[in-house]
């Protein structure tokens, strides 16, 4: 408690949070009306963010992309709620770099629910490797473009008997614009310290109305740019020092044999020095986005209108790995690449998605009828690259196969608001039915293929005495990598086209016993093809004392299907212990390998939670919320640790899987653990005139407490204990994300100016690097990296009634956070970690926004 005063007296002194900003005369008040109608966490149409008997965040998206120096949905929530996190690339390799993920209390990306106007949106259909989202698939917020959300509704409370399988953590709703008769343009542009990093966003945005009824159609269109960044930091950051051109480059260091002289000399002799093998900075990938969004709606007669919703949005994102040394003997051939290569993996991401439906009154009956399609594609190429095993017949260029996923979602939703029972009850129910699809096509041969594999046989001999040659198996011969260098493709044994149904029905009802007391309750009752019945619940009070202070508090039941793809999903890869590479194998849950080690079936992860806390409005335009939480997650999904091909006790299946892919390693999807969430999450806001402008001041806080406390050995695989569950696991779960986050901002308008100064606190962390796999207890690296304050200022001119010009700082400070440790850092320069804030040091940045 005491490390949390010196951040937890700003809170108790400032009172103020809102997650949104206010705009003075042409920019409009982003602290939403207390008789604003809410959308997620209730189905009443009378219930305000205030009067809620559950937390609810209000994020006017439209004042911050004027204002804030983020751009990005997912940017501009992480610097503004205190319990929403994501950092640029999810600190992961391979694909999933190419994705922003969120998360909420530092649960897992895939534990919480993400709607769009308040219906189920499809997610992304790549499982990320490494980083915060570990193992699991999530929502691909960014596929939607900035400019068409009106606003961002956060349900801070479990929620699945309200809306369904993943809302442990809490849902996201995305509310898109319904504005009409204006043209709306920004664009947007930011680099970094060294000039590198260019990043620009542009969008436009019109409206128009159908009819006189109150039709509308609003679109939206949006193009982003990233390109290339330097690692952040110092110049030598990542700097590689060891051996270039010798045998062995990459795996260890200079000796008396082969020193560092000669390595410069050959240098110097080919024009280059050693920052010619400098890799990329982390978390931004080099990539273009083109987004196109609309939201309608047309009225019929008696009281209907038809609605619809959606978008298309493409992306190719390329991420870079370690670069490939010429002397790395096992990964690179020289006849192909004098000076090693630096491999690039271009993902092409297509997000598609449409809604449809008709909703309307019949007597006092609310009727809401809908059908909602999303599709997520992701293909992988490879460039700049080689399969070492295949020698100089190698393609530089692989196609190294694709997979996607979709979900189809039908929906019949009904409700009543009675004012004569007590004093007023809303009671509302309805069915659904989802079908979700995952499919995974082979890359080309060339990609996955070890080409030094050869047919080994022995002398057997029949009943009769009969000598035969009996298959022995396979055997490597030289050693050499194999499959497409950064990822190896899709075999077609990995190829599935596989789906799933779930049916739903769900009652819910609000009631207010008195004028002061409300009482709200949920039951929900799904089936899955495959996983049978599942029923949640959920119960929820608040009851005011006096507009000054109001009590709420709440429980619920929750559960998560695992993904197609946590089911289906195999792959191979290449991890670094200690800077030198491993090859890797992730085998798919239903895999005879996961059968033969005793990995069971993956089953659904089950939750319980608890809200308990308090709201008040102590004077005019002051707000403030405090809430406790507690959830309990049983059964969790997650990747064990790694397997190794040393172990002579492993399984005929898994060695024979370790040599077919060329891998030393491999890992499984299981429930491995079962983890206790706590915290606490203030917010407040005040608003008040100042010297003839107007001063909102803004503050939030979410401390929490991540814990495992069970961990789910298989039966037989006692002894692997510490690989079933692996340390860096432990801490991908508990202390990689900050446990502490606080948001401060001051926004002050007068006349035409505005002026943003804000500053977030992201709590220190600890991360766990594996150094081997050593049996029965791999070890590990601790690290803990120190708290940072970010803070960002911004200053805004209107230069004339329709065009506003913006200029200012992400992170003035150039606050960075901890370098690597040289214990884990390798031949390399230690390079920042970025895991809290993804920052990449100080980014000016400049605006330009009309409103025609």
């Amino acid at each position: 408690m005491k490390k949390l005063l010196p951040v937890l007296t700003p809170l108790m002194i400032m009172p103020g949070i809102l997650y949104a900003q206010e705009r003075s005369q042409h920019l409009t008040d982003t602290t939403r009306q207390l008789d604003e109608v809410q959308i997620v966490g209730s189905r009443s149409a009378n219930r305000t963010k205030i009067n809620s008997p559950v937390p609810v965040d209000v994020i006017d998206i439209r004042t911050l992309q004027e204002q804030a120096p983020q751009t990005s949905i997912t940017q501009l929530l992480q610097y503004i709620s205190p319990s929403f996190h994501s950092v640029n690339g999810s600190n992961a390799g391979d694909a999933g770099s190419a994705l922003n993920l969120a998360q909420l209390k530092g649960l897992g990306a895939d534990q919480l629910l993400v709607l769009v106007n308040g219906k189920r949106r499809h997610k992304s259909s790549n499982i990320n490797w490494g980083g915060l989202a570990n193992g699991a698939t999530g929502y691909d917020l960014n596929a939607i473009p900035t400019a068409a959300i009106e606003r961002v509704e956060i349900l801070r409370d479990g929620a699945a008997a309200q809306y369904g399988s993943d809302a442990i953590a809490g849902v996201i709703n995305i509310v898109l614009k319904k504005q009409t008769n204006e043209i709306g343009v920004s664009s947007t542009a930011s680099i970094r310290r060294r000039g590198d990093g260019l990043s620009t966003r542009t969008n436009i945005n019109y409206g128009a109305k159908l009819g006189q009824q109150g039709g509308y159609v609003n679109i939206t269109a949006e193009f982003a740019t990233q390109a290339i960044s330097l690692p952040p930091g110092r110049e030598d950051a990542g700097l590689y020092n060891g051996p270039v051109y010798g045998g062995g480059a990459n795996t260890r260091g200079y000796d008396n044999i082969y020193t560092k002289e000669i390595d410069e000399a050959i240098l110097k002799s080919r024009g280059i020095d050693r920052h010619y093998f400098d890799q990329r900075g982390g978390g931004s990938n080099k990539a273009k986005d083109a987004l196109l969004f609309f939201n309608a709606a047309f009225p019929l007669k008696d009281n209907f209108e038809v609605y619809t919703f959606g978008g298309i949005g493409n992306r190719n994102s390329q991420f870079t790995a370690v670069y490939r040394l010429p002397g790395w003997t096992e990964r690179n051939n020289t006849s192909l690449y004098p000076d090693g290569f630096l491999p690039a993996m271009d993902n092409g991401i297509t997000d598609k998605s449409l809604a449809v439906g008709i909703k309307g009154k019949a007597g006092e009956w609310k009727i809401d009828l809908s059908n909602v399609y999303g599709r997520n594609d992701f293909s992988n190429v490879i460039s700049n690259s080689l399969n070492a095993s295949l020698g100089v017949k190698s393609p530089t260029t692989f196609d190294a196969g694709k997979y996607n996923a979709s979900q189809n979602t039908a929906s019949l939703d009904i409700s009543r608001y009675f004012a004569g029972p007590l004093h007023g009850i809303n009671i509302a129910f309805g069915a659904q039915y989802r079908t979700e699809t995952y499919q995974i096509i082979a890359g080309e041969e060339a990609s996955y293929i070890k080409g030094d594999l050869r047919q080994i046989y022995r002398i057997d001999t029949s009943v009769n005495g009969v000598p035969y040659l009996a298959d022995a198996g396979l055997i490597a011969l030289n050693g050499l990598s194999p499959g497409s260098q950064i990822h190896a493709g899709f075999r077609p044994g990995n190829e599935v086209n596989v789906s799933r149904a779930i049916a739903a029905a769900y009652l819910d009802v609000e009631a207010n016993i008195t004028e002061n007391w409300l009482v709200s309750a949920a039951l929900r009752a799904e089936n899955f093809s495959g996983f049978g019945n599942v029923t949640t619940g959920k119960v929820a009070t608040r009851y005011t004392f006096a507009p000054w202070l109001r009590v709420r508090g709440s429980a619920n039941s929750g559960f998560r299907a695992p993904d197609l793809a946590q089911f289906y999903y195999t792959e191979t890869s290449t991890s670094f212990q200690q800077g030198r590479a491993v090859d890797q194998v992730t085998a798919s849950n239903k895999s005879a390998a996961a059968r033969a080690l005793g990995i069971p079936l993956l089953s659904p992860e089950k939750s319980t939670g608890y809200t308990a806390g308090i709201t008040s409005q102590p004077a005019p335009n002051v707000e403030l919320t405090i809430d406790g939480y507690l959830i309990d997650i049983k059964n969790r999904v997650g990747n064990t640790g790694n397997f190794s091909a040393t172990d002579p006790n492993l399984p005929a299946e898994v060695r024979s899987l370790l040599l077919a892919t060329g891998t030393t390693q491999a890992k499984f999807f299981y429930n491995a653990f079962s983890t206790r969430t706590k915290g606490l999450e203030v917010t407040a806001s005040y608003r008040l005139p100042l010297a003839g402008g107007s001063l909102q001041l803004l503050a939030g806080g979410n401390f929490a407490k991540n814990e495992v406390t069970r961990v789910n050995t298989p039966k037989g695989l006692e002894a692997y204990r510490y690989v079933i569950f692996s340390q860096a696991e432990q801490a991908r779960v508990t202390t990689n994300i900050p446990q502490q986050k606080i948001t401060l901002q001051a926004n002050y308008s007068i006349q035409r100016f505005n002026v943003l100064l804000r500053t977030v606190y992201f709590g220190a962390v600890t991360t766990a690097s594996a150094l081997n796999a050593n049996f029965p207890r791999p070890d590990y690296f601790l690290q803990e990296l120190k708290p940072v304050w970010v803070t960002d200022i911004a200053l805004g001119y209107r230069i004339s009634k329709a065009f506003q010009v913006t200029a200012g700082v992400n992170n003035v400070l150039n606050e960075l956070g901890d370098y690597t440790d040289p214990t884990i850092s390798g031949l390399r320069s230690p390079t920042v970690v970025g895991i809290q804030n993804g920052s990449a040091g100080i980014q000016p940045f400049v605006r330009l926004a009309a409103k025609l």
